[in-house]
């Protein structure tokens, strides 16, 4: 702090001074106004320095202004009585701070100082109307209210409240008795002025002057707890919206009961009403690929709004489309912030239209923001057209009708979703009311920043509805608001008009059934972004069916309705709902690194904004391709185990890939190799599958498994008897297995559900039957164990998905087949099983023979002398399989701790930990070398840096192990065994993501593996 005043502890003014060095220099608008989600300033925790003048002094603090209007006040916290005074220009630096909600500047930080420079006018106060108060824009400015009814009188903090009939806003600490206190409600208080204030969770006015309380003149009752009625010159205004219409559209009853809702809550209101829509309403639905936009209108010129905004949807046809469908409807289609080169918009479309009800005038402007071109099928670029600022654009046009149209109201009906609307009213001050879409939430009128807020979700669920109060100074107010449910209920009445238009077209397109299910198809919004499901599976197959493309993938935002179809017959109704886009079928030909890209291009982590909201989503549906993905960020890769026709991916290799004609526009996509182009609907494409085979009963086969976390090493022991065991040390946020979901499954989807299940501490202990493993071993080697499980970290965090999955890896374990596994023992040393049944029987025997121990040392030994005479060839193609069986036989060699046989067992762990590290050592080196020397031939650089990061992963693995092998040699008894054997599966680790590295640059270079 630059002086205290030691009398008091109050930060002392000082005369020309200058701005301390190092701060930022920016002036209160900057501070004040909010550049995110939040109202918080975009400066709080900096250091900064402001120029104003003190408008008010309080107890602990004073506001400074530097002019009028918004964002043009803030408060100075001092902690004590100030020692500036009103009309004293100030420079301040200080912290910026969010005390509950209220920024301030912080005068008491050590970093600060004030600066007297002189003497100002004080601004004059913004005259606004009592419900106009209360916004983030006027905090710290100076207002004055008029004629405002005292609605509350002083409590036990001394805060009463006024209501000029626009909305009632409170009054802070002042004494009660006191002459300019109101000691009842009714009286009407002539003027107050004030710099506001937020507290306790509301924005009030710390009155600086009380004109005159008097008895009301014009009805008002003193005492009665009511406001006087509203100046002659206000007026209620409602605002009527609806959004996103969507598949509703070839819905009679749905669109039927929308225009109906309209119909009455318009008949409902003596005031002047306005309806707005929010955009998507001409597409999709199931009329779509049949009808065009003809239906919706049609439907929605029986409703008659003021206007709506051009969404993302709307531009399913192309650009061409919308000046028909404009020029077919009885309303403007406004679109004011996507411009040619020339300046001019999209034809058909208007910036803004102006309309009048009743004396009041409202102006509605439509925006779009930029995520309207990756979700349209349409190329914005090759039509010459951009997408402007929508805040920007918003507010020039919102300030021209309010200063030069004579406007009243303005509205912006805006395709931007809630939280881009939200921050529209932060960054504009002349729209009054957002009716919002494109995200289609239910979210009821509320107040940001001085401006309405509103979705009424979507597909016809919801009608919006808003009144304002409209003031004597140019203030626009909420009075109240509300959404009015719509769907499903029978108390809403049906416009028999508009339910006859979208019956009409059903009939002559949709009501014939193609064929019939046994099982529900679930089109869900949720089911089809976050997993695999039924229909998805069905509707991919089907793509490949028509194509024969050996991969078919489509977007999970292609498949709409959010409805099941349910057990019976399959309408084309049915699919075209669910597939109402004018999309058709694209086959590309990939490489396998693509089509891994691809596949991960969709998924959404935990982690991520979208992820906290919704959960994690794969954002996609497949047929021809498996894979897993494990959904959170810093996962390297975010997809892996993907298999092509139940064979590894090969990531040189090509595959021709069905995708929709969306799809096949995007950047990832666009510029890849055209197979054929089959302009079949893919909503035809599936009609056509269903008919063909009359009756389907398409499953969910995991062709996309979530993963959260993997296990440890597993050692899988030899099968005893009808059962196989296998073992896994858990990560230690796993709290608990849902036992019922543990299962094996191979590379062909084909999966075994565990007999019994044990989880003790880390150690999770899973049982399948023998004859049943070896039956699913012998079809696949590639073997995943998958459990659901809670999580002590993601569980409290997920959305969708109620429990986390684990993952575990059993490779190699074919000769478990049905008749393959041989009980005589005569297993040769080469085959790692020898060691691994030796430990079983250790494990088993806890009393062991010396003969037994000593069987299980020699074997160690030959491991040993096997791996200083050779390492390449046999020893590279079996260490997956040695490292396991290693750390199997090792652990097995604790049952001689505490016997005369401690010391010889934890010399043959030394053995056998020695010769491992020495595998694993010389593959991190091959690793490291062949990277280094391929980095120039590896043109992509996301494989790059995916070998970048399995070598980093597997030097840090390697560092485990070597920190926990010098644990070992420091411990004693059982827990040195047991730490040897813990090193050897970290070693495990390492060699795995070393070999990955290896492989790839062996496939992807001229380089050969290493021998």
């Amino acid at each position: 702090m630059a002086v205290m005043l030691v009398a008091s502890g109050v930060p002392a003014v000082v005369p020309a001074a200058t701005a301390q060095a190092g701060n930022a220099e920016v002036s209160i608008e900057e501070i004040q106004r909010p550049d995110g989600p939040t109202d918080a300033s975009p400066y709080v925790g900096e250091n900064v320095t402001t120029r104003g003048t003190v408008t008010a002094v309080v107890a602990e603090g004073y506001y400074i202004q530097n002019g009028t209007g918004a964002y043009s006040g803030v408060y100075v916290y001092t902690g004590g009585q100030p020692s500036v005074a009103p009309g004293d220009a100030v420079e301040v630096t200080a912290p910026v701070t969010e005390y509950y909600n209220l920024t301030e500047l912080d005068a008491t930080a050590a970093s600060a100082s004030t600066t007297v420079t002189g003497t100002a006018p004080t601004p004059d106060p913004v005259e606004l109307d009592t419900g106009a108060v209360g916004a983030e824009r006027y905090e710290g400015v100076l207002v004055t209210v008029s004629n405002a009814t005292v609605a509350a009188t002083p409590g036990q903090y001394g805060e009463w409240a006024v209501d000029d009939g626009s909305g009632e806003i409170a009054v802070d600490d002042v004494t009660a008795g006191d002459a300019t206190t109101p000691n009842e409600t009714g009286l009407v208080v002539a003027n107050l002025t004030g710099p506001v204030a937020y507290n306790f969770g509301a924005f009030k006015i710390q009155p600086k002057t009380v004109g005159e309380i008097a008895e009301p003149t014009d009805g008002g009752s003193p005492g009665d707890g009511t406001p006087a009625d509203p100046p002659a010159n206000a007026t209620t205004l409602t605002i009527l919206s609806y959004n996103d219409v969507q598949t509703a559209a070839s819905n009679p009853t749905a669109m039927g009961r929308l225009a109906g809702a309209i119909e009455e809550r318009r008949a409902a209101h003596e005031n002047p009403t306005v309806v707005v829509g929010g955009g998507d309403q001409v597409s999709p639905s199931s009329l779509s690929p049949v009808s065009n936009w003809t239906v919706p209108v049609a439907a929605t010129n029986v409703v008659d709004p003021a206007a709506d905004v051009v969404g993302n949807h709307d531009l399913d046809y192309g650009f061409d489309a919308v000046a028909n469908y404009t020029a077919a409807s009885g309303y403007p289609w406004l679109l004011a912030n996507v411009r040619a080169e020339d300046g001019g918009g999209v034809p058909g479309t208007e910036n803004y239209t102006i309309v009048e009800r009743d004396g009041v005038r409202v102006g509605v402007v439509g925006l779009v923001d930029d995520a309207i071109e990756p979700k349209t099928a349409v190329d914005f670029d090759e039509a010459g057209y951009e997408v402007a600022d929508y805040s920007e654009v918003g507010a020039e046009i919102a300030t021209e009708l309010k200063t030069e149209k004579d406007v009243d109201v303005v509205v912006a009906a805006a395709h931007i979703g809630i939280g881009d609307s939200r921050e529209l009213a932060r960054e504009t001050d002349n729209i009054d009311v957002i009716v919002a879409g494109d995200d289609e939430v239910a979210y009821e009128p509320q107040v940001t920043d001085g401006t309405v807020v509103m979705e009424a979700q979507g597909r016809a669920a919801y009608l919006g509805e808003l009144n304002l109060t409209v003031g004597p100074n140019g203030s626009v107010a909420m009075a109240d608001g509300r959404l009015v449910e719509v769907a499903g209920t029978d108390a809403v009445p049906v416009n028999e008009t508009v339910e006859g238009i979208v019956s009409s077209a059903r009939g002559q397109y949709l009501s014939e059934a193609i064929g019939r299910t046994t099982v529900p198809l679930n089109s869900t919004f949720s089911a089809s972004y976050h997993d695999e499901t039924a229909w998805g599976n069905l509707v991919t197959d089907a793509f490949r069916a028509e194509t024969g493309a050996e991969v078919a993938v489509t977007n999970a935002g292609g498949i709409r309705g959010d409805f099941v179809i349910e057990p019976g017959n399959v309408t084309y109704d049915d699919v075209y709902t669910s597939l109402p886009f004018g999309n058709t079928l694209v086959t590309k030909r990939l490489s396998g690194a693509e089509l891994r890209a691809l596949l991960a291009s969709q998924v959404v982590t935990l982690e991520s904004g979208t992820g906290q909201q919704y959960g994690q989503e794969a954002q996609l549906q497949v047929s021809g391709v498996t894979y897993e993905m494990v959904a959170h960020e810093g996962a390297e890769p975010l997809v892996r185990d993907v298999y092509v026709g139940g064979e590894p991916l090969r990531p040189n290799a090509t595959y021709n890939v069905t995708v929709n004609s969306y799809m096949a526009g995007w950047d990832d996509l666009a510029d890849d190799p055209t197979v054929s182009t089959d302009l079949t609907l893919y909503g035809t494409a599936v009609a056509d599958y269903i008919e063909r085979r009359g009756t389907v009963s398409p499953r969910d086969t995991n062709r996309i498994r979530r993963v959260d976390r993997e296990v440890g090493t597993e050692w899988v022991f030899a099968a005893n008897g009808s059962t196989v065991p296998v073992h896994y040390e858990v990560p230690q946020e796993v709290l608990s297995v849902e036992n019922s979901s543990v299962r094996v499954e191979n590379a062909t989807g084909a999966a075994l559900s565990a007999e019994r299940v044990r989880l003790t501490g880390d150690d999770l202990l899973v049982y399948f039957d023998r004859g049943e493993f070896g039956s699913l071993a012998a079809a696949s080697d590639h073997l995943q164990l998958y459990a659901r499980y809670t999580d002590a970290e993601y569980d409290g965090r997920r959305s969708y998905f109620e429990r986390s999955v684990l993952n575990g890896h059993l490779d190699g374990w074919e000769s478990l087949a049905a008749n393959g596994s041989s009980d005589d023992g005569d297993e040769s040393r080469e085959d790692p099983r020898a060691l691994k049944a030796d430990a079983v029987e250790a494990t088993d025997a806890i009393d062991a023979d010396a003969g037994r121990y000593e069987s299980a040392r020699d074997r160690a030994s030959e491991r040993f002398d096997d791996s200083r005479q050779y390492y390449r060839g046999p020893v590279r193609t079996e260490s997956a399989k040695l490292f396991t069986d290693d750390a199997v036989g090792v652990q097995a060699l604790t049952a001689f701790a505490g016997t005369d046989a401690e010391a010889n067992a934890t010399a043959a762990a030394d053995l056998v930990l020695r010769a491992d590290n020495r595998t694993a050592a010389r593959e991190l080196a091959d690793a490291r070398r062949l990277l280094n020397d391929s980095r120039e031939d590896i043109d992509n650089r996301g494989i790059r840096r995916s070998m970048e990061a399995h070598l980093d992963n597997a030097e840090r693995a390697y560092a485990r192990a070597e920190r926990t092998m010098e644990r070992a040699r420091a411990a004693e008894g059982r827990r040195a065994i047991r730490l040897r054997a813990s090193a050897i599966r970290q070693l495990r680790q390492s060699w795995r993501q070393s070999h990955w590295v290896v492989e790839e640059a062996v496939e992807r270079t001229d380089a050969t593996t290493p021998e």
